[in-house]
């Protein structure tokens, strides 16, 4: 098995998602296999990137206590956004074509979340030239995260 194939399994791990001492969730990892994953988010604030985001798997999720407000882009290049709220019981898809930017979440928000097979990379939507659309960056280059060429340690 592939070291990739190997990173798609998982039981039961647990990541924090944001800056360190101040996140935007924890996400326990129930089940997680190449075709499908069980997710319980902990949300505990909106995104601080100003951009909004894709995923990299269509997803389903509910909301188990709490709710947040998302501005949500079915057609993150061009499109406007919609301002839909997530709430208790409230059973929601998000298409890996989509983007979104959660804007406000209430106190104690948990959602149980079930992922899709992974088809690809995630990444943010940056404004284009204005009025031009929006251009999709790899996560990785948006958040600084490949290393530099040319540099050695």
């Amino acid at each position: 098995m592939s070291r990739e194939g190997r990173r798609r399994w998982g039981l039961f791990q647990t990541f924090v998602i944001g800056r360190q001492g101040n996140p935007m969730m924890k996400r326990i990892r129930l089940i997680q296999t190449p075709a499908f994953g069980i997710y319980l988010h902990l949300i505990y604030r909106e995104d601080l990137d100003p951009v909004p985001h894709d995923h990299p798997w269509t997803f389903w999720r509910v909301v188990l206590r709490g709710g947040y407000l998302e501005h949500y882009f079915d057609n993150p290049a061009t499109g406007p956004y919609i301002l839909r709220a997530q709430r208790r019981w409230e059973l929601g898809q998000f298409p890996t074509k989509h983007a979104h930017r959660i804007v406000l979440v209430k106190p104690g928000t948990v959602s149980l979340v079930v992922v899709g097979r992974k088809e690809r990379v995630w990444g943010f939507w940056a404004p284009g030239e204005d009025p031009g659309p929006r251009t999709w960056v790899d996560y990785r280059d948006a958040l600084g995260l490949r290393p530099t060429e040319g540099v050695s340690g």
